[in-house]
C-alpha cells in the first residue's frame, strides 16, 4: 500500500534548484533529459515561444509541442510540470481508495507530473495528457484521475491527448519550417528574404515546378548559398507570410500550392481544437 512507501528525499532539493518554477524561457521542467534517459525516445527542442529548450518524454509529446509552438491562441505552455505539494496526490489517492504512483526502485512515493500545461496570462489555463491508447490501462486511468482531480481542484481544464487527436502530417510540417523562424541562424538577412521572396511568388503560383526546382533558380539569379531559398520557403511559412496547407506534406520535390500571401501574419490554423 501507499502508506509503506516513503516521501522523496529530493524533493525540496529540486525546489531549491528552481524545478517545476517559473514562466516561460524561466521555466525548469521537473526532469532533466539526464533523469528520463532511460524512458525510452526523448526531444530537446528550442522553442519560438518561450527561447528556451523544452525536454519532450515521447514522440507524441513532441509532435503535440509544435501544434502549441504554430496556435496562435496558445500564449505559452510548460512541459514536465510537477504536481506539488506531493501531500495533495497522496490525498487523492487516499480518498479514490487507490495506490498513489511509486518509484519502485528508490522504494519512494512518485512526484506526479503534467505533460503540458498552457498558460494564458502567466497562468495555467488548460492542461493535457499525452498518452499512446494502446497505453491506456486501468492503472493508468486511476493516475490520470488523481492527476484531473488536482486540476480541478484549481479550476483548470484537463484534457487526455492520444495519437488520435494529433494530425501526423500537420505536425510534421511545422517540424520542417520549425528551425527557420530565425533567420540569423541561417545568416539570411531580412532584405535576402524580402528579394527571394518577389522572385518565388509568381513562380510558385504557376504550380508547375518543382519547389527545389524553383529555390536553386532564384539562388543562382540573386546569387545566394545553395539552398538559402529553401530555408527562406521554410521560414515564410512558420511565420505566417505564406498559407499553405498543412495538412499535405510539404514535400520540396513536389510543387508547393500558396493558399495566401500575406505580409502580416496569418491566424490560427487549428491543430489543437480538443483542448478547447
Amino acid at each position: 500500500m501507499t502508506q509503506l512507501y516513503a516521501k522523496p528525499s529530493h524533493i525540496e532539493n529540486w525546489i531549491k534548484q528552481g524545478k517545476g518554477q517559473g514562466i516561460g524561457g524561466n521555466y525548469k521542467p521537473w526532469f532533466t533529459a539526464r533523469q528520463v534517459s532511460s524512458m525510452g525516445r526523448t526531444h530537446n527542442v528550442s522553442g519560438i515561444k518561450t527561447g528556451r529548450e523544452h525536454l519532450l518524454l515521447s514522440d507524441l509529446e513532441w509532435y503535440y509541442f509544435y501544434l502549441l509552438e504554430w496556435s496562435d491562441v496558445i500564449q505559452g505552455f510548460r512541459e514536465q510540470y510537477p504536481l506539488l505539494p506531493i501531500e495533495e496526490t497522496i490525498d487523492i489517492a487516499y480518498q479514490l481508495g487507490i495506490d498513489h504512483p511509486v518509484e519502485p526502485r528508490k522504494k519512494e512515493l512518485k512526484v506526479m507530473t503534467t505533460d503540458f500545461v498552457i498558460d494564458k496570462n502567466d497562468i495555467p489555463y488548460a492542461v493535457v495528457n499525452i498518452k499512446p491508447s494502446n497505453k491506456i490501462t486501468v492503472r493508468e486511468i486511476e493516475k490520470m484521475e488523481i492527476e484531473r482531480l488536482y486540476w480541478e481542484k484549481r479550476q483548470v481544464e484537463w484534457s487526455l491527448v492520444t495519437e488520435k487527436d494529433i494530425p501526423l502530417t500537420y505536425a510534421m510540417n511545422i517540424r520542417y519550417v520549425h528551425k527557420a523562424h530565425h533567420l540569423n541562424l541561417h545568416h539570411i538577412s531580412s532584405k535576402q528574404v524580402m528579394k527571394a521572396k518577389l522572385l518565388m511568388e509568381p513562380l510558385l503560383i504557376k504550380k508547375s515546378d518543382k519547389l527545389t526546382d524553383i529555390t536553386d533558380f532564384v539562388d543562382d539569379t540573386l546569387g545566394f548559398s545553395p539552398g538559402n531559398c529553401l530555408v527562406i520557403v521554410r521560414h515564410l511559412i512558420i511565420t505566417k507570410k505564406w498559407a499553405v496547407d498543412m495538412n499535405v506534406k510539404i514535400d520540396p520535390n513536389r510543387p508547393l500550392e500558396l493558399l495566401s500571401i500575406n505580409e502580416k501574419s496569418l491566424g490560427n490554423q487549428g491543430g489543437i481544437r480538443h483542448v478547447y
